[in-house]
């Protein structure tokens, strides 16, 4: 699924922005694995495969498109819920 989130001490900024970005980025990837989970959620329900047949290749296609679909969405606004989770921790800290 996503790779581990690393930390680059070289990113430019003071240490305040750049915990505020690891702080959003990591809010993104958290909505982008919970919008694959809702999406192969949702394929189960319908009985939907995706692509053509039933073979495991076509599941592992699938799955794949599922992913990327599932983080350009979070990056691109997602569904709130990655807003809502960075306020949520912002308060906190």
């Amino acid at each position: 699924m996503l790779g581990p989130i690393q930390s680059n001490p070289a990113v430019a900024g003071n240490s305040e922005d750049r915990d505020e970005r690891k702080l959003r980025e990591t809010c993104a990837q958290f909505e982008s694995i919970f919008i694959t989970y809702l999406m192969k959620s949702m394929r189960k329900a319908t009985g939907v495969e995706g692509f053509p047949g039933n073979s495991y290749e076509s599941k592992i296609v699938t799955s794949m498109f599922d992913e990327n679909l599932s983080i350009s969405i979070a990056k691109n606004g997602g569904i709130g819920l990655g807003k809502i989770l960075l306020e949520q921790l912002r308060t906190r800290g």
